[in-house]
C-alpha cells in the first residue's frame, strides 16, 4: 500500500454520550462473560451530514459514540494494540494514547494479573547508540509510527524481548532493534542499518504459533528503485513498484546482540506493506530461514483504451496475467540461499497481494498468496522444511459472498479477498483473517460492503491435506462500499487467538475537510479494538483486562 504520512497527534478523547437514534444493532454487551458468538455489527452511519463537523474534536467525539467502546460498553484498561506474550503468557502491548504515533522512549504495558505495569524504553540505549547527539532532541524528533510499521514486541525462547525502531539523527536514518533481558525493565539496542536514504519498509520475524522465536529476530528491508514497464505514469505507489528486498539475521556474541551481513533476495520485489494483513513473511526452522514475498511481473505488455485505462490486467480462467509469490530458503550458517516461484496472485503488480507463511510441527510449510479483491491462493510444501516441491495451488474461498470483485478468477465462486493474516495452532489448524467484499441486502442496500472475515483449515486424519472452511463474518462495517480494518492476528502461549482491528473508511466522518477548511484525518488507532477466541476461532469477544489472566 502507499505509505501515507498522516496524522496530527490526537489527544485522548473522552467518551461522549451514547448516540440513541439508531437501530438495535450493537446494543448488547459484546464484552460480557457470554461467549456465544454473534458478529460485531455497529450502528450504520447516517447517510448525510457526516462532513458538517467544524473541528476535529467534534468529529472524533461523534466517532467515539459510534464505535466499540461506547456501543458495546467496552472499557479496556490498556492501549489497544496487538499483544505479545512471554513464557508466563503475560501480555505486552505497545504504549500509546490512541494516536498513530507514540514517543520514542515509551515502551510497553504488561498485565501481571492484578493490573498493568508500565515498562518504558527509557533513553539509556540512545546515549549508547548516539553518544554525540542530544538525546532530548532525538526523542522529540522521532515519534514512532504504530500503524504502518510493526512496533510490537517479540520474544525468543530465552525470554529476551525485542522491538524495532526508526531513528533519524541529522541526515542519517537508522533501523534499530531494542532488546531487554529482564522483561522490559532495562534495554540495550543494536543499530541494524544506517543510511541517508533508508529503505521505506521493514518487517521483522514474528511468531506464527504458540512457540517463541528460536533466537533473536531476523529482518526484511525494502527499497523501491523504479516502476515495472507500463507503470511509469498514472499509477499509485502500490501499483507496479519494483525494488530491492534484503534479508538480515542477528545473533548473540558474548552476551551482545550483533548483526549479520545482509543478503539481497530480489531486485524485482514489490513493496512489503505490513498493514496489508500483517502476514508473517520470515520463518525459521533450525538452521534454515524461509522468506516469502511478492515479485513484480515485468514482461506483461500493458494495453490501454483512449481514456488511458488498462484493458488487459484482469485474469483469465487460467489466472493470467498474475504476479507471483516467491519463497527463499536461506542457510543460517553460510547465508547461501535458493528461491522459487510458488503461487499466483491478482491483480497484476499490486502490492496489496502480500503473502503469509506458517509451519506445521512436522515441518510442512504453508503459504497464502494474498490478493486485492480477488482469490487468495494456498499451497504447502511436500517435503519437511524444504522449498523443493509444493502441492497444487488451491483457492482459499470458493463460497459465493454475493459479490464478485473485478479481479476474481472467471467462473470460480468466492474470492473477493484482501489482506491476509495467518497463524497456526498446536493442532496444526490454520487460522486466517481478511477483508471480504460481500453483499447482503438486509445489511446494506448497495452492491457491496467490506466485512472482516475468518476461515480455518483443518488437517484430515492423514495429516497431509487441509480443507478450508466457509468464511465467517466477524465484524460488519458501519457503512457500505469501502472499509479497511488494518487487522493483525496473533496467538498466545496457550493457543488463544487475538485479532486487533479498526474500522476505517477514506470518507467522512474519518477523512474530510470541514466547513471551516480544517482537514480532518482520523488515526485508525483512535477506534481500534481487540478480539479474542478461546475455542479455536468458534467464538470471539472483545478483550477486557480480566481476559488476560
Amino acid at each position: 500500500m502507499k505509505k501515507v504520512v498522516f496524522f496530527l497527534l490526537i489527544a485522548f478523547i473522552a467518551v461522549s454520550a451514547y448516540y440513541k437514534d439508531k437501530d438495535k444493532e450493537g446494543q448488547a454487551d459484546f464484552a460480557s462473560t457470554s461467549r456465544t458468538f454473534t458478529p460485531i455489527k455497529l450502528p450504520a452511519l447516517p447517510k448525510s451530514g457526516l462532513n458538517n463537523f467544524n473541528t476535529a474534536a467534534e468529529a472524533y467525539n461523534f466517532q467515539e459514540s459510534q464505535h466499540e467502546r461506547n456501543v458495546f460498553h467496552w472499557t479496556p484498561g490498556f492501549p489497544v494494540y496487538i499483544p505479545t506474550f512471554d513464557s508466563q503468557n503475560r501480555p505486552y502491548l505497545r504504549q500509546h494514547e490512541r494516536s498513530q504515533t507514540t514517543a520514542l522512549t515509551s515502551g510497553f504495558v504488561r498485565y501481571d494479573g492484578g493490573g498493568w505495569t508500565e515498562l518504558s524504553l527509557g533513553s539509556d540505549f540512545l546515549k549508547d547508540l548516539f553518544p554525540k547527539s542530544n538525546v532530548e532532541e532525538l526523542t522529540r524528533a522521532n515519534r514512532q509510527d504504530l500503524l504502518w510499521d510493526p512496533k510490537m514486541a517479540v520474544f525468543d525462547r530465552d525470554d529476551i524481548m525485542y522491538t524495532p525502531l526508526r531513528i533519524k539523527d541529522g541526515l542519517d536514518k537508522s533501523y534499530v532493534v531494542a532488546y531487554s533481558k529482564d522483561y522490559g525493565r532495562s534495554w540495550k539496542a543494536l543499530n541494524l542499518l544506517t543510511e541517508t536514504a533508508l529503505p521505506e519498509w521493514y518487517d521483522l520475524e514474528r511468531p506464527t504459533s504458540v512457540e517463541a522465536l528460536s533466537g533473536p529476530p531476523a529482518f526484511l528491508y525494502y527499497q523501491a528503485t523504479g516502476k515495472a514497464p507500463g507503470y511509469e505514469r498514472g499509477f499509485e505507489y502500490w501499483q507496479g513498484t519494483v525494488g530491492k528486498l534484503t534479508f538480515q539475521m542477528t545473533h548473540f556474541e558474548k552476551d551482545e546482540l550483533v548483526k549479520d551481513l545482509p543478503v539481497v533476495l530480489s531486485e524485482n520485489a514489490q513493496p512489503i506493506g505490513y498493514r496489508s494483513g500483517s502476514g508473517v513473511k520470515i520463518l525459521r526452522s533450525k538452521d534454515k530461514y524461509f522468506i516469502t514475498w511478492l515479485e513484480a511481473t515485468l514482461d506483461h505488455k500493458m494495453e490501454k483504451n483512449e481514456r488511458g485505462r488498462v484493458t488487459n490486467s484482469k485474469p483469465d480462467k487460467a489466472g493470467n496475467p498474475y504476479s507471483a509469490i516467491w519463497i527463499a530458503e536461506v542457510d543460517v550458517k553460510t547465508r547461501n540461499f535458493k528461491k522459487t516461484e510458488i503461487l499466483k496472485t491478482w491483480p497484476l503488480n499490486d502490492s496489496h497481494n502480500q503473502p503469509a507463511i506458517v509451519r506445521s510441527q512436522d515441518g510442512t510449510l504453508h503459504v497464502i498468496g494474498g490478493a486485492h479483491g480477488a482469490h487468495f491462493t494456498y499451497t504447502r510444501s511436500l517435503k519437511p522444511d524444504s522449498i523443493d516441491s509444493w502441492s497444487p495451488a488451491e483457492y482459499v474461498n470458493t463460497t459465493d459472498s454475493g459479490y464478485s470483485a473485478n479481479f476474481n478468477i472467471p467462473g470460480v465462486k468466492g474470492g473477493s479477498q484482501t489482506y491476509a493474516s495467518l497463524v497456526i495452532d498446536p493442532q496444526n489448524r490454520l487460522h486466517l483473517a481478511y477483508r471480504l467484499w460481500t453483499h447482503d441486502k438486509s445489511v446494506f442496500d448497495f452492491e457491496y460492503f467490506g466485512a472482516l472475515a475468518y476461515q480455518i483449515a483443518e488437517p484430515d486424519n492423514s495429516g497431509k491435506n487441509w480443507k478450508w472452511s466457509e468464511p465467517k463474518i466477524l465484524v460488519y462495517p458501519n457503512a457500505q462500499e469501502y472499509t479497511h480494518y488494518y487487522q493483525v492476528l496473533t496467538m498466545d502461549r496457550k493457543g488463544n487467538l487475538y485479532l486487533e482491528y479498526s474500522q476505517m473508511r477514506p470518507y467522512a466522518p474519518y477523512y474530510f475537510k470541514s466547513p471551516s477548511g480544517e482537514a480532518i484525518n482520523t488515526s485508525p488507532m483512535l477506534n481500534s479494538a481487540l478480539l479474542k477466541s478461546e475455542d479455536q476461532g468458534k467464538n470471539w469477544f472483545l478483550v477486557n483486562d480480566k481476559d488476560f489472566k
